[in-house]
């Protein structure tokens, strides 16, 4: 994380929480000495930026292939004319789909995940690791709707992917303990020490064959909430427990088998590895144990060549505490020197029922904007893309399986719209500051700031409140856009032309300013 200064926490909290009703009348930020000012310094710079993403796991393997809607969906996630995605994550799956009732496997038919493995083709003469081994066997027929959509979005006109993360939940039934891909118990490791080198074996395959169909892969993650339970009767999706030190050497086997493979082949493979895609990393429980897996993965060369230390948040809060908790404590067991870089990867209301409204869409953004700020996130996903459940889980809402082109944006779409499409890879985080604000700001008004490398500053304002809030902006900008997403507005530009300092920020929405 690159600071060209350091700012104390407690400045910070006073600053970006609008609790500095006491500054001074000017300042060099301020010199008019504006009230409810609203500044920023871009002089004290944060992370750079990498992009926006979300998951293509439980729908996209419902999308006809070729069919309008497979065309509307991908245009509405990952072209420059939709959302704007840029970080596509491809869950590689451990072959539920081939499982059933009578295997121990009673998950939804979304939740079944399929493999690009075939296992029709397995030799039992062979070990585990010469099959997994055999490139041959495999093939993207086992997924090829999911694929297929992928390669949609990778290949129409004005596509905004710019990275492909492979994820896998449940290494394949076939290399598991128990034949499944959750755990027998709760708690159990399901994939055997022996079997590492076959499961690193299974992932560099189906990368490469990804890669040989014209799929860009940039990043792999091994395993995916490693402290969770992942097993026992009750068990509804792919899942894999490991314990911190399983999950460390896991991970190492896989970055080992990938530098060894480079090392023999022609055509290598640039992909870095993601870790450890930790759940509830919010949470000081002692089965959430988000810290010790990072420490444990640190004793491990490989961990100097992560691609960023990856977590989620289901039901995340939106207060700062336990976002500079886990950061300290995570600073705590890392050199001074480690850049430290988290990635957002899934984040999720986890509660039922479907908020179309302004309340889920104001959530979703002060969650973005508390992840940004004291995360210092570079990058950030939402869970599924796409749901068709009466859950709080998608941004766009669709028939699975049908070629309906009905298909239904709810107001979380165009609040992450507000950032995607504004904040590109490559921009800088920068300090925003509250000048001469009285504390009902701080209260009900949250923002980031950024800068582009051509000198356009973009700010984003969240207003979960009832209450619309004046803004003025201090700097001597020449031009201005203002884009809304509120009851009346879906990602809309409300205003466009010369600068002027004062702007409304209307109740209950997400507003972008674009200031050149």
């Amino acid at each position: 994380m690159k600071k060209v200064k350091i700012v104390a926490i407690a400045l910070l909290l006073a600053a970006v929480l609008g609790a500095a009703a006491g500054c001074a009348n000017t300042s060099d930020l301020n010199p008019d000495g504006l009230s409810d000012c609203l500044a920023v310094d871009t002089s004290v710079q944060y992370q750079t930026m990498t992009g926006w993403g979300a998951s293509s796991a439980w729908w996209s393997q419902t999308v006809p292939t070729d069919s309008a809607a497979q065309q509307q969906l991908a245009s509405a996630l990952y072209s420059e004319s939709g959302l704007g995605l840029t970080i596509y994550r491809y869950n590689l799956g451990g072959g539920s789909a081939e499982l059933n009732e009578e295997d121990g496997v009673y998950y939804v038919q979304e939740r079944k995940a399929y493999s690009l493995f075939d296992s029709s083709k397995y030799d039992e003469s062979k070990s585990l690791l010469e099959n997994f081994s055999d490139f041959s066997k495999y093939s993207i027929e086992g997924d090829i709707n999911a694929v297929q959509f992928m390669q949609k979005c990778l290949n129409q006109p004005s596509s905004t992917v710019e990275k492909v993360v492979v994820f896998v939940n449940s290494p394949h039934y076939l290399l598991t303990a128990n034949g499944k891909t959750h755990g027998t118990n709760e708690y159990d490791s399901n994939l055997p020490e022996e079997n590492y080198e076959a499961y690193a074996a299974y992932i560099i395959n189906s990368i490469r064959l990804l890669i040989a169909n014209g799929i860009p892969v940039t990043t792999v993650s091994p395993v995916n909430e490693p402290q969770h339970k992942w097993g026992g009767d009750g068990s509804t999706q792919e899942g894999c427990h490991y314990e911190p030190a399983e999950a460390a050497s896991v991970i190492n086997v896989l970055y080992n088998a990938i530098e060894e493979y480079n090392s023999t082949s022609t055509a290598a493979l640039d992909v870095k590895i993601s870790a450890p895609e930790s759940g509830n990393y919010t949470s000081y429980d002692v089965k959430s144990r988000a810290v010790e897996y990072i420490y444990e993965l640190s004793k491990y060369p490989c961990f100097n060549h992560l691609d960023g230390i990856s977590v989620h948040a289901y039901g995340e809060p939106t207060s700062e505490e336990a976002r500079l908790s886990y950061v300290t404590r995570v600073k705590n067991i890392l050199p001074e020197s480690y850049d430290l870089q988290i990635d957002m990867t899934e984040v999720c209301h986890m509660e039922g029922g479907v908020d179309e409204g302004m309340d889920s869409a104001t959530y979703v953004a002060k969650v973005i904007d508390k992840d940004l700020q004291y995360l210092d996130a570079r990058s950030w996903s939402w869970w599924i893309a796409v749901s068709d459940y009466d859950y709080n889980d998608g941004l766009l809402y669709w028939d699975y399986y049908s070629e309906s082109t009905e298909i239904n944006a709810v107001k979380r779409y165009y609040a992450l719209m507000q950032y995607s499409k504004f904040v590109k890879a490559g921009d800088v985080r920068v300090d925003l500051q509250w000048l001469n604000a009285s504390s009902a700001y701080g209260d009900a008004l949250s923002g980031t700031a950024f800068l582009r490398s051509d000198g356009t500053v973009t700010i984003v304002l969240v207003n979960d409140s009832d209450n619309a809030y004046p803004v003025n902006i201090a700097g001597g900008y020449t031009n201005m856009q203002i884009v809304t997403t509120d009851n009346n507005y879906d990602c809309e530009t409300t205003y466009n032309g010369a600068f002027r300092q004062n702007v409304a920020i209307g109740a209950k929405s997400v507003t972008t300013i674009v200031l050149s």
